[in-house]
């Protein structure tokens, strides 16, 4: 329950101010860390984790992914079963495409100028799906 709470606060935070606060990634990450370790699987999930965060900080010094989404992210992987990790992966391309289709959208016919892609709505949804059948498997 923990989980999906602050996962609500970071969706309405990405949404409303287009960033992920440490803070919020901290408590994200304690609660999967603490998930974590009744894993079975927990080492190969950990290198997922350490993973992504390199893979991230790549794209990040590329200007193509914020940090916060990245470090949300690596949370996350900390207790998705390595079975759906490339699952997630793909599911969260596929939303982050439909995402930025919306967000274009919104800008052109409201004439507005909505700046970035609230990145963490796919990650979010996403990983919280994997999750969920990681914990059923």
């Amino acid at each position: 329950m923990l989980l999906i709470t602050s996962s609500i606060v970071v969706l309405l935070s990405d949404i409303s101010h287009r960033r992920i606060s440490n803070k919020l990634n901290l408590i994200v990450c304690f609660i999967c860390l603490s998930l974590a370790v009744f894993s079975e699987d927990y080492s190969l999930q950990l290198s997922q984790s350490v993973l992504i965060l390199g893979v991230g900080l790549v794209l990040f010094l590329l200007g193509i992914l914020a940090a916060g989404d990245t470090k949300l992210f690596s949370s996350y992987a900390l207790i998705i079963d390595s079975k759906y990790f490339l699952l997630s992966v793909v599911m969260i391309g596929i939303l982050g495409f439909f995402t930025a289709i919306i967000i274009f959208l919104i800008n052109r016919y409201r004439k507005s100028s909505v700046r970035g892609v609230p990145y963490g709505v796919p990650i979010v949804v996403s990983c919280l799906f994997w999750i969920y059948l990681s914990k059923l498997s």
